[in-house]
């Protein structure tokens, strides 16, 4: 998946997630701005504690971490 597209993925999840649990209670700009700050959280949760997912979103138990990758994708998101 490339950056861009997890970007995507990552916010589209965190909305779902929020649109489940709020409803119509928000905008739709609001939902995007909340997921936007949950996806990023989430990455940075990926970063402060070495957790080893691949770009696919696989959990592997040594720190294989590719933070150039991770850091595209936060870029992706913040762009959005």
């Amino acid at each position: 998946m490339t950056p861009k597209e997890k970007a995507k993925y990552l916010i589209s999840i965190h909305s779902l997630t929020i649109l489940g649990e709020m409803g119509n209670k928000l905008t739709i700009d609001e939902v995007k701005q909340l997921a936007k700050q949950f996806a990023l959280i989430a990455i940075d949760f990926l970063f402060k504690h070495d957790i080893g997912y691949d770009r696919d979103g696989v959990i592997y138990d040594e720190i294989l971490i590719d933070d150039d990758y991770w850091q595209e994708v936060k870029t992706e998101i913040e762009k959005s």
